[in-house]
């Protein structure tokens, strides 16, 4: 027992609290749900306590629960190897960590207790079943196809915080080859028709600029040009994009995996 809460204070993990009904139900999150969703959702929960400055869950790690903050607060960093960015503050009563409601993604953001927070995890399926009502799997489908776009943008461009152009030209060209192109035996090309103006306005730099780098790009190989076509080298721009830089992952509480 002495050597469990050692490893728990060493986690930043406190004491575990029980979450019931009522307390959920004093939560506007969830004010609409029947009693019996309340009490499912209660006993699926499972409670842990985080001390301040401790990690909840670390960016690049696997989206496979739900969490709900049940007091103090929270937040969200994006984080790289140059600098870290806060990207908001979670409060009482949110659920974040909804990145395991799409398929197959990966946590985009850093998450710490900002205050000291009980938090209350829950495997995304029972999440969803209770809630909804439905199986993760279709849910999970019904999400992609409506804003799963808009979770990548989202993703895309608060990447884009603390990136250079170069940075951010490479990710922008795997997006669009991942969307507009066809296989070739070189790489990938765009069927889509990009001026270099086109360009620049999507990575939010000059023309010039722009240009530069894919004079750059098509120096390192990284991209063929084609007589007007344009080749994505998918396997040389990769090391670039804002999605495959390295993250700097840490321990998290046993509760909280």
């Amino acid at each position: 027992m002495t050597f469990l809460r050692t490893v728990a204070s060493n986690c930043g993990v406190a004491r575990r609290d029980s979450i019931d009904a009522h307390l959920l139900g004093q939560l506007k999150t969830f004010s609409w749900l029947s009693r019996d969703q309340l009490e499912g959702l209660a006993s699926s929960l499972e409670p842990v306590r985080i001390k301040r400055r401790n990690a909840i869950f670390y960016e690049g790690a696997v989206s496979d629960r739900v969490y709900i903050l049940i007091s103090g607060v929270a937040k969200l960093a994006l984080v790289s190897p140059e600098e870290k960015v806060l990207v908001g503050l979670v409060g009482a009563g949110e659920v974040f960590g909804v990145s395991s409601l799409l398929p197959g993604v990966v946590r985009p953001f850093r998450c710490e207790a900002f205050t000291d927070c009980l938090v209350g995890v829950v495997n995304p399926g029972t999440f969803v079943g209770l809630t909804v009502g439905v199986p993760l799997e279709r849910f999970s489908r019904t999400l992609d196809a409506t804003v799963g776009r808009w979770w990548t943008m989202l993703q895309r461009y608060t990447n884009f915080v603390g990136l250079t152009v170069r940075e951010r030209l490479a990710g922008a060209l795997l997006e669009l080859s991942g969307k507009f192109g066809a296989d070739d035996a070189r790489g990938r090309i765009l069927t889509l028709k990009l001026t270099h103006a086109d360009l620049a306005e999507l990575v939010g730099a000059s023309r010039q600029r722009t240009t530069e780098q894919l004079i750059e790009f098509e120096r390192d190989h990284m991209i063929i040009r084609d007589g007007r076509r344009l080749i994505i080298v998918p396997e040389r721009l990769r090391s670039l994009s804002p999605d495959m830089r390295a993250t700097s992952s840490g321990p998290v509480p046993r509760g909280l995996r």
